[in-house]
């Protein structure tokens, strides 16, 4: 009678559902290495960024970039460092796209083309000096008040620390999904559709204007 007893609270504990809001924190091997591989330091003033669909691509936060710079240092993982200039900004979404004097022998990485769905688990490692891979989550998409004028910033669950602006979050075939902007009141990413629209431009695959500005608020009377 005990045993029998024992068999079916197996069977309950079992068939008991899993709680859905874990985050999975295991990921392919080979992803981690080509993050980790494609990731940069922009110097200064030290933020993140990430190699893109070719050598000579890198992507990072906008606010990274002080005014009037032109050209910044890229730091890879590799030691390798390559001059980047600034092709193409949007300040809306504080993005900005740099184009590297020489290519870098390292894979980069593609940017999603598709919108992303709440509840799909992320990856990211944050500053390549200071990596720490981790699994997120898409919480939802939605506007934050330090980018007004961006209506899809996407809240995560990352852990995110200074130096991490910039730095490319990652579904599991390993594209870009959004780059980490941070933000005094939401820890938010910047979506991957203005990304889209900014290397296309800088590859000539489109006609966008290089740099877009925030859009002013009409006064009403």
């Amino acid at each position: 009678m005990l045993l029998a007893r024992m068999a079916a609270a197996l069977v309950v504990l079992g068939s008991a559902p899993r709680p859905t809001s874990a985050v999975p924190s295991a990921a392919p091997a080979a992803l981690r290495r080509a993050l980790h591989a494609a990731s940069v330091e922009i110097e200064p003033p030290g933020c993140s960024g990430v190699l893109d669909e070719n050598e000579q691509i890198v992507l990072t936060a906008r606010h990274c970039i002080d005014p009037g710079v032109q050209k910044l240092k890229v730091r890879f993982t590799n030691g390798a460092t390559r001059t980047g200039w600034v092709a193409a900004t949007d300040e809306a979404a504080d993005q900005a796209v740099l184009f590297l004097e020489d290519p870098v022998d390292i894979a980069p990485l593609p940017i999603v083309r598709r919108r992303q769905i709440p509840g799909t688990v992320l990856y990211f490692e944050g500053h390549p000096d200071q990596p720490r891979f981790q699994s997120a989550r898409l919480d939802r998409i939605g506007r934050c008040p330090s980018l007004p004028a961006l209506p899809d910033a996407l809240f995560t669950s990352i852990d995110g620390r200074p130096g991490d602006s910039g730095a490319p979050l990652v579904d599991g075939a390993g594209r870009i999904v959004g780059l980490v902007h941070g933000g005094a009141r939401c820890h938010i990413a910047t979506p991957a559709d203005t990304l889209v629209r900014l290397v296309d431009h800088v590859l000539g695959r489109d006609v966008v204007e290089t740099t877009r500005a925030p859009a002013v608020p009409k006064k009403t009377a």
